[in-house]
């Protein structure tokens, strides 16, 4: 190998790799969804990476002495490395679990060149060239041709999953179709050797491992579509909860009405005792009557005057729903600086509530003095976020995986879902849920934020 076809074929075999790892990269953080904590980095890294491997091996090659057709760059296992090295240091999961997703990210990138390579091999030798250099040429403009095909193909992917399923694929099923691939694509290879008919073994090769490919886009397409039924089905039961809040928050407030007009009516009378009683001095039942009229002012204010009609209603409800297990729920502050669809409202505000009630109606919590048993919902807005807060007591801190809050019920199946569902309509803001436990002598006061950042 002259110094100069080295460096024109070290060229050629840099793009090569740099393609291969941005690939293998935009496999896991695109199509599998697994979170990373610097995403530009590691495409920075996994090029920069790729072109130092893709040097050092043409290098050895040219001191070798090693001919080009000699040269094979689908047998590479650095990039394999450089993929779990940069997994291992910025997915965000338990470390044995990022092993196992770089491994499937490697299969199903491996099982999808070997179709491609297959396809190319069968086109080389039905080209038949006569020369070396054109055979050269081909092979290396293939090689990144096909990468670029792959690169398509892993987009549409991506594109399925980032309509409704942007959730990381379960390792199970990430393991399971990684291993179910690369099995398919070997046993092709092997019966590919087994005809006789070079002609039609080529294909029905072929044929075999389109089909192959296109398993692979609808077992993503059906999840994706499974996926957006359950939000349709999630969507169609928060709207219905919106509903219902409303009609609730539409009638208290209706009933509200008719006792103020009734109090106001009434005022001219409730003045004439209050002067009656000052005059006779009866200053404990005066005290009596006029702490009977504000309580009924009190309970005549249904709306927590929020400026957001929706969380008004949300809060209406919750409030009558806290005061029939003997708590108290209150409202301070206002919905300023952000804009939350009303679904979003729902799944926010009313989880966050439902939450605190379960936890704060706990027969142990029962005798409970008046000031702990009080649920305090607080909105706040600083320069760069907006937070929604509730306070409440609990009896114990529930248990917690992956930094991940754990629903305490025996049928986990069919509960825990109120937090996931909090937790995803802020991630759709920017924002996230952070909840933290004091200890008391009661148990634990429990305060959850969902902060959400606001933008200029």
């Amino acid at each position: 190998m002259t110094l100069q076809t080295a460096v024109i074929y070290g060229i050629l075999i840099g793009i090569h790799y740099v393609l291969k790892g941005l690939l293998s990269v935009y496999i896991v953080d695109g199509v599998l969804k697994y979170e990373m904590k610097y995403k530009r980095a590691m495409y920075v890294l996994s090029a920069a990476m790729s072109v130092v491997t893709a040097e050092v091996w043409v290098v050895a090659h040219y001191i070798g002495g090693t001919p080009i057709k000699d040269l094979n760059v689908d047998e590479d296992f650095t990039i394999h490395a450089a993929l779990t090295f940069l997994v291992l240091f910025f997915v965000k999961t338990k470390w044995w679990k990022k092993i196992f997703v770089a491994f499937s990210a490697l299969e199903i990138l491996a099982a999808v060149e070997d179709i491609f390579i297959v396809i190319r091999d069968q086109l080389d030798q039905a080209l038949a060239w006569s020369g070396s250099v054109a055979r050269t040429i081909f092979f290396v403009t293939s090689v990144l041709t096909l990468l670029v095909i792959e690169f398509a193909f892993f987009y549409v992917l991506k594109r399925m999953r980032d309509k409704h399923d942007r959730k990381p694929l379960p390792l199970l099923v990430t393991v399971i179709v990684s291993l179910l691939m690369s099995l398919f694509v070997e046993m092709m290879k092997d019966l590919y050797k087994a005809y006789d008919l070079e002609y039609i073994r080529s294909v029905i090769l072929i044929m075999v491992l389109l089909i192959m490919l296109l398993l692979l886009a609808m077992f993503f397409y059906i999840r994706v579509n499974r996926k957006e039924r359950d939000d349709l089905k999630e969507a169609n039961k928060i709207n219905e909860q919106l509903v219902a809040s409303q009609v609730k928050f539409f009638e208290a407030t209706a009933k509200s009405d008719n006792e103020i007009r009734a109090m106001r009516h009434d005022m001219k009378n409730n003045v004439q005792v209050l002067m009656l009683l000052l005059e006779q001095g009866e200053y404990d039942k005066m005290r009596e009557y006029l702490k009977e009229m504000g309580d009924n002012l009190i309970s005549a204010d249904v709306s927590a005057h929020t400026g957001d009609m929706i969380a008004d209603a949300i809060i209406a409800e919750k409030k009558a729903d806290a005061e029939g297990h003997g708590l108290r729920l209150r409202s301070l502050g206002k919905m300023d600086g952000v804009e939350i669809s009303p679904v979003d409202m729902c799944k926010i505000l009313a989880n966050l509530l439902d939450n605190a009630i379960e936890a704060a109606s706990v027969p142990e919590l029962k005798e409970l003095d008046e000031l702990n048993k009080t649920i305090d919902l607080q909105f706040k807005k600083t320069d760069n976020f907006f937070m929604i807060s509730v306070t409440n007591p609990c009896i114990k801190a529930p248990l917690t995986k992956d930094g991940k809050i754990q629903t305490s019920k025996s049928d986990v199946k069919n509960h825990g879902f109120g937090i996931q569902n909090i937790e995803s309509a802020a991630e759709g803001y920017g924002g996230e849920l952070n909840v933290t436990f004091e200890e008391k002598p009661f148990g634990f006061t429990c305060r959850a934020e969902v902060i959400i950042p606001i933008s200029e």
